[in-house]
């Protein structure tokens, strides 16, 4: 696809080719040139020069364009790379996933409280992390989530492969597109308990 200054270079050729041919053809007519063809030659070459002048309007406005369009797309990268730095930085443990429970981002803390790489925490489902007996209840628990969107105390003990046993608490809200659930995503935050029935720790 082509791009916006290739486009602009692009725009400018074809205008001095055209410019340069108009030239040409206006040369050549003017030797020719009789009484009874000057009139028309005039008159063709005022729309030719008024079309041209367009053209030269268009390209700049095109180039302001482009230019401005440039500079949003910096400010929207600057503001991602912001966002992603808060959500990496975090010191609550966060996760992204679809609706399933699949993990499709998790910051350092999670990657910290579950004992693994945030790379080998992408594609899998929480309910990996959940005692085997707890998750078929987990993933019914899931799906009144979804259905209600969001849950403020959700309570359940995550299991992690080189340490103990944590218990958890989970605040989850839905990220979808208006009127859609389409693509939807979940966003959690989870922090560590003093118990099933604890306190949320500092």
């Amino acid at each position: 696809m082509i791009g916006g200054d290739d486009l602009i270079t692009t725009f400018a050729e074809q205008r001095q080719l055209l410019l340069k041919h108009t030239a040409d053809i206006l040369r050549n007519d003017t030797l020719l040139a009789t009484s009874a063809t000057e009139e028309r030659e005039a008159r063709l070459s005022a729309i030719l020069v008024s079309s041209l002048e367009e053209l030269k309007v268009a390209e700049e406005e095109l180039v302001e364009r482009t230019e401005a369009l440039a500079k949003m797309r910096d400010e929207l990268e600057e503001r991602i790379h912001g966002t992603r730095q808060l959500f990496d930085l975090a010191p609550a443990c966060l996760l992204v996933t679809d609706i399933y429970g699949t993990i499709v981002d998790a910051n350092r803390a999670c990657a910290q409280l579950l004992r693994r790489d945030c790379a080998e925490l992408q594609r899998q489902p929480v309910a990996r992390f959940i005692p085997p007996d707890e998750r078929r209840g987990f993933r019914e628990s899931l799906s009144r989530v979804v259905t209600a969107e969001a849950v403020n105390d959700w309570r359940f003990l995550l299991n992690r492969p080189t340490d103990s046993a944590l218990h958890v608490s989970a605040t989850v809200h839905m990220l979808k597109n208006p009127g859609t659930k389409v693509g939807a995503r979940l966003f959690w935050s989870i922090r560590v308990v003093d118990g099933p029935d604890g306190v949320l720790e500092a």
